[in-house]
């Protein structure tokens, strides 16, 4: 996973470089042609020359290649997910790793603990908060986004 996240960046860094490399070729050719006026315009707007480099550069094919790098990245971090990626995590064992599967309704029975950022049912509308006590999973005290503070909810309105 790391080798992939590193060769993302790599793609996005040299994606940058090369914004950067057009906008100052742009710039270039700006004042190079800044004289050259349109003449079937009745504003003296620059006209814009569209030199056989300006266009192989604005070509969609030219930025083509980063694209296919980040579907390969992709692609790479997909298979790792499905053939081996749960067994190549420290500590956990491939044949557990398989077999187990979220529950259907785990967002309702999933452990909430002291310092969690939930969403919380403030008179019928969930709202961000922060569990500040928890008793057994089962009741909970919040302090909402704002301020304000709720006590004794039921893991439901959480």
């Amino acid at each position: 996973v790391r080798q992939q996240g590193i060769g993302l960046l790599d793609v996005h860094r040299d994606m940058y470089l090369a914004a950067l490399e057009e906008g100052r070729a742009r710039e270039q050719e700006e004042a190079m042609t800044a004289h050259v006026k349109d003449e079937s315009s009745s504003t003296q707007q620059p006209k814009v020359v569209m030199t056989p480099e300006r266009l192989q550069r604005l070509s969609l094919f030219r930025v083509k290649r980063f694209f296919d790098s980040i579907d390969e990245i992709k692609n790479n971090l997909r298979e790792w997910s499905y053939e081996c990626g749960a067994g190549d995590v420290k500590g956990s064992d491939p044949a557990e790793a398989s077999s187990a599967e979220l529950v259907a309704d785990w967002a309702f029975t999933m452990p909430v603990k002291v310092g969690d950022q939930v969403e919380a049912d403030l008179g019928g509308a969930f709202f961000p908060a922060t569990v500040t006590r928890a008793v057994n999973n089962q009741i909970f005290d919040v302090q909402y986004f704002d301020g304000d503070r709720d006590t004794n909810l039921s893991r439901a309105q959480i």
